[in-house]
C-alpha cells in the first residue's frame, strides 16, 4: 500500500516490482478502483502471455479494463508504448482515451501530480515512452511503433480491417511485445474469431452475462432466467450499476429468443452461427452501427404502421446513407399517429415520407392528404405497397423482397450507417429469406416470425422503407389510386392537396 512518506529508491523499486507482479492490486491501490475478478484474470492474462482474446457480452466492463490496462502496463514498463485502436476514431476517442483519462484523473501516488492529460488520445512520458490512440485502415501506421516494451490494445476488434491485423502482427514479433483483442463475437470468420479457436495459440477469456458481478453475486443462472424466476434472487441495488443486469438479460431473453445471433453475443459471449437463411450477418449490422459516415441527401421518412398490440408504430430518418430514429410509439390511434407523423415531418423537414399503407397505414395516409400544405412543408408523401409487382419479376417474388434485397446489398457493401439500437440489430438478425420454385427471392413475413415466438420487425420494416428503391412515381399514391399523367411528382403532390396560385409560384422557386 502507499504511504505518506516520500518512497526510497528501493522502496519504489520494491513497489515497482510488486506492483508488475500484481496489476489488481495496482489497480486497487494507485488508481483506486474495484476491478471485478473476471477484470483481474484478464489483466493477468496480459502480464503472462503475448496474445490475449476477449470475446465479451454486452456492458461487461471490457473497455474499461482495457483502458486500466493500458494505464498500468505505460507507466510500469520502461520505457514502454501503447497503442489503443478500434473500428472508428470515435471508439478510440470517446471510449477507451475517455476511460484512460478517468483513471489517470482519479489516480494517487505518482499519477497524481502530474498534468492532465489531453483531450486527444495521446499521453507522451518521455521520449519514445507514450501510448497512442488511433483508428486506421493504413497499416503503414504501426510502422516504427517498437519499443523494448510494446502493447497493442484492439477494442471492438471483429470489426478491424484484415490488414491492420496483418500490421499489429508485425509489431508483436520483435521484443516484449503483446496483444490484447476484445469485442462482442458477432461472425465465426475473420482474425478475431480465427484467434479465438483452440489451436492459435491466444489465451482466451470468454465473458458472459452471466459471469459478471451483477449476475454471479445473486447465483442467477441462465435457468433462472428461463423459467423468469429471477427476480427474488436480486437484491435492491446492483453493486456495479454500470454493468449488465439481470432485468437487460431477461427482456433480451423474452425479446429475441435464446437461440437468436443477438442473444449469444449480446448475452451469452458466443459466435453465432452463420445461418444459410439469414437476410443480414451480425457482422454487417454491428459495423453499420460503428461506422462513420457522413449525412447527404435524400432526407426521407420511412414509417411502419401498428395500431394496438405488441407492435410499434416506427418512424426511421434517412439522410443519404445515414439513419436514425425519428419516433417510436404504440397503442396509438391511426389520427394520432397521424399527427406524430407531421410532427416529425415539420422538425426534420423530409423531401419524401414513405408509409407502409397496407392494412391500418392506408387510414394515415388517408388522413396525411387531408392535412395541409403549410402543416408538411415541402415533403411528399409516398403510399408503398409491399406486395405489389417488384421492377425485376424473375429475381423477386415481390416489392417487399426487392426492397430489403436493395438494403441487403447496402450492409453487405458497408454503404449504411444505423442507430447504436440493440432492438434494431435484433429485427436485422433475425430476418431469414427463401427461394421460391421458380427462384425468387422471398423474404420472411411478419405472421411467420410471430410464429417462431419473434415480435413483429417494426424498427427494421422502417428502415427499409427509408430506403425502398421501389419509390412509387406520382406524389401521393393509395391503394387502387393511380399517378396523375403527364405531372411531375411535385405537380401531382400539390393537385393532390389542392395547391393554389401560392403554391406553384413557390414551386417556380424551385422547391419543387
Amino acid at each position: 500500500m502507499l504511504t505518506g512518506h516520500m518512497l526510497t529508491l528501493e522502496e519504489t523499486r520494491a513497489a515497482r516490482e510488486r506492483y508488475l507482479a500484481d496489476p489488481g492490486l495496482w489497480m486497487r491501490d494507485i488508481l483506486r478502483a474495484r476491478p471485478w475478478p473476471v477484470q483481474v484474470r484478464i489483466a493477468e492474462a496480459v502480464r503472462d502471455h503475448k496474445r490475449v482474446v476477449v470475446p465479451s457480452c454486452h456492458s461487461s466492463g471490457k473497455s474499461w479494463i482495457a483502458a486500466r490496462i493500458a494505464t498500468w502496463f505505460l507507466t510500469l514498463h520502461i520505457p514502454s508504448r501503447v497503442v489503443l485502436t478500434a473500428p472508428t476514431h470515435r471508439q478510440v476517442r470517446r471510449v477507451l482515451w475517455t476511460e484512460v483519462r478517468q483513471a489517470y484523473a482519479g489516480a494517487a501516488g505518482p499519477l497524481a501530480r502530474t498534468p492532465p492529460l489531453p483531450g486527444e488520445p495521446r499521453w507522451t512520458i518521455d521520449d519514445g515512452w507514450e501510448l497512442l490512440g488511433f483508428s486506421t485502415d493504413d497499416p503503414d501506421r504501426f510502422q516504427g511503433l517498437h519499443a523494448p516494451h510494446v502493447l497493442v490494445i484492439m477494442d471492438e476488434a471483429p470489426g478491424i480491417p484484415a490488414p491492420i491485423w496483418a500490421a499489429v502482427e508485425g509489431v508483436l514479433a520483435s521484443g516484449d511485445a503483446r496483444l490484447l483483442a476484445i469485442g462482442n463475437p458477432v461472425e465465426p470468420s475473420g482474425e478475431f474469431w480465427d484467434l479465438c479457436r483452440p489451436g492459435s495459440g491466444a489465451h482466451k477469456i470468454a465473458i458472459s452475462a452471466f459471469d459478471t458481478p451483477n449476475l454471479t453475486r445473486a447465483g442467477i443462472t441462465q435457468r433462472e432466467i428461463e423459467e423468469d424466476v429471477w427476480q427474488e434472487r436480486v437484491a435492491h441495488r446492483l453493486p456495479y450499476p454500470s454493468l449488465v443486469g439481470p432485468d437487460w438479460v431477461a427482456e433480451r431473453y423474452r425479446r429475441w429468443g435464446p437461440n437468436s445471433p443477438m442473444y449469444l453475443s449480446r448475452v451469452l459471449g458466443q459466435f453465432p452461427q452463420s445461418a444459410t437463411d439469414a437476410l443480414l450477418y451480425l457482422s454487417w449490422v454491428t459495423a453499420a452501427q460503428q461506422v462513420e459516415l457522413k449525412s447527404s441527401e435524400p432526407c426521407v421518412l420511412g414509417v411502419d404502421v401498428a395500431r394496438f398490440g405488441d407492435a410499434e408504430t416506427v418512424g426511421m430518418l434517412r439522410r443519404g446513407s445515414v439513419a436514425e430514429l425519428a419516433f417510436t410509439s404504440a397503442q396509438e390511434d391511426t389520427m394520432q399517429t397521424a399527427g406524430r407523423v407531421v410532427a416529425a415531418i415539420r422538425q426534420h423537414r423530409p423531401s419524401a415520407c414513405y408509409i407502409d399503407e397496407i392494412g391500418i397505414g392506408a387510414g394515415v395516409l388517408d388522413r396525411l392528404r387531408e392535412v395541409t400544405r403549410e402543416q408538411t412543408p415541402r415533403c411528399r408523401l409516398v403510399g408503398l405497397n409491399s406486395g405489389e409487382r417488384p421492377n425485376d419479376t424473375e429475381q423477386f417474388a415481390n416489392a417487399r423482397a426487392e426492397w430489403w434485397w436493395g438494403l441487403r446489398e447496402r450492409f453487405e457493401a458497408g454503404d449504411i450507417a444505423i442507430p447504436d439500437d440493440d432492438e434494431l440489430a435484433a429485427q436485422l438478425t433475425a430476418l431469414k429469406f427463401r427461394y421460391t420454385s421458380r427462384g425468387q427471392v422471398l423474404i420472411e413475413s411478419k405472421e411467420d416470425m410471430r410464429k417462431r415466438g419473434l415480435p413483429s420487425p417494426d424498427r427494421a420494416d422502417a428502415l427499409m422503407l427509408a430506403f425502398a428503391r421501389g419509390e412509387p412515381s406520382g406524389g401521393i399514391i393509395r391503394p387502387g389510386s393511380r399517378p396523375h399523367p403527364k405531372l411531375s411528382p411535385g405537380q401531382a403532390w400539390l393537385e393532390d392537396i389542392g395547391g393554389g396560385d401560392d403554391d406553384r409560384r413557390e414551386r417556380k422557386r424551385g422547391w419543387w
